[in-house]
């Protein structure tokens, strides 16, 4: 092949990559039109360079833990402990840390409690059958427990340590982009290139189109699906860092709305929860979508509660729009009726 038929057919892939990716993800980008539309028009403030700082700091621990959602997502299960990982693994490192214990011990503590979460997640799920759902709703209020237990319900601070990797992950930037951020995009790099570039990948939406499909192609499920849980714990653990370094505090009930927030933009990016479908660049274009439109509430005075229907709105209107065969679905639901 030479190199003008070769540029050609890259250049052809590429397209179809585009067309394949715009087509998968109309309702999301429809979406971040309105949004960029309304905020625009209601809260021009919003494009400061100080706001989108902050907004980039605020979709940091949410887009970490979203990340390692998405793996878990893929291959059909979910994971609702992952705001309590967030509390526990906080709280643990700013024992730790407050205490004098070495840094790199005491964020290896952390990471190892989340791991150990992981562990117990896709055990349950995988050798004893229970529902994802269940499961990790159990440790959620085991970790969330966890979390009280250790610091006596008072949050942990530590306000007096000094360390620069304390400072660059709470409120530390590289030029005008916040430390945390910088860690979420790695991350997302990172997964993005995994999901599509590495057997380990292909394993995990093969799995999540057909586990039985899998096994008897040789995929070794019971390995996926446990590593997913892993990788999943794990960013919620490194979420749970990240915000004690930001707060200077590790507080109990930190990760209240982890799990609801991760999913909604997991969702909302064009990740099925069924399995088998999605991608990383969907769940940080909805974490971003989320946290615009958060941010933008804000600038306008609107309260929390009201906040609170608007995003389950969207996430219904997310889900109603990305629906593939709706209109048949409710014509023979009315048939029903």
């Amino acid at each position: 092949m030479n190199r003008r038929s070769a540029a050609t057919s890259g250049g052809a892939e590429i397209q179809k990559n585009v067309t394949g990716f715009l087509k998968d993800n109309a309702a999301m980008i429809a979406l971040l039109i309105i949004v960029l539309l309304l905020i625009a028009l209601f809260a021009p403030q919003f494009f400061s360079v100080q706001n989108i700082t902050n907004v980039a700091r605020q979709a940091s621990t949410t887009g970490i833990i979203a990340i390692g959602m998405t793996f878990v997502i893929i291959t059909g299960g979910i994971d609702l402990s992952v705001g309590g990982v967030l509390a526990a693994t906080g709280i643990v490192f700013s024992i730790l840390t407050k205490f004098g214990y070495e840094l790199w011990a005491a964020v290896l503590c952390a990471l190892l409690l989340g791991a150990i979460v992981g562990i117990v997640n896709g055990f349950g799920a995988i050798f004893f059958g229970i529902q994802p759902f269940i499961m990790t709703l159990a440790t959620s209020s085991v970790t969330g427990g966890l979390a009280l237990l250790l610091c006596d319900g008072i949050p942990v601070e530590f306000t007096t340590v000094t360390s620069p990797v304390i400072d660059f992950f709470g409120n530390g930037n590289v030029g005008p982009v916040p430390g945390p951020f910088v860690l979420f995009a790695a991350l997302a790099v990172l997964s993005a290139v995994v999901l599509r570039y590495v057997p380990f990948g292909r394993y995990v939406y093969s799995v999540g189109s057909s586990f039985e499909g899998a096994r008897l192609a040789g995929v070794r499920t019971t390995r996926i699906i446990m590593v997913t849980y892993i990788v999943c714990s794990v960013c919620a653990a490194l979420a749970g860092i990240v915000t004690a370094c930001w707060l200077y505090v590790g507080h109990p009930v930190a990760g209240s709305t982890a799990a609801l927030d991760s999913i909604a933009a997991i969702v909302i990016g064009g990740t099925s929860l069924s399995g088998g479908k999605g991608s990383v660049i969907g769940t940080v274009v909805g974490v971003l979508l989320m946290t615009a439109v958060a941010n933008l509430l804000n600038l306008t005075g609107v309260p929390t509660y009201i906040q609170q229907i608007v995003k389950g709105v969207i996430i219904i209107l997310a889900i109603l729009l990305s629906t593939k065969g709706l209109k048949g679905r409710i014509k023979e639901a009315w048939r029903g009726l």
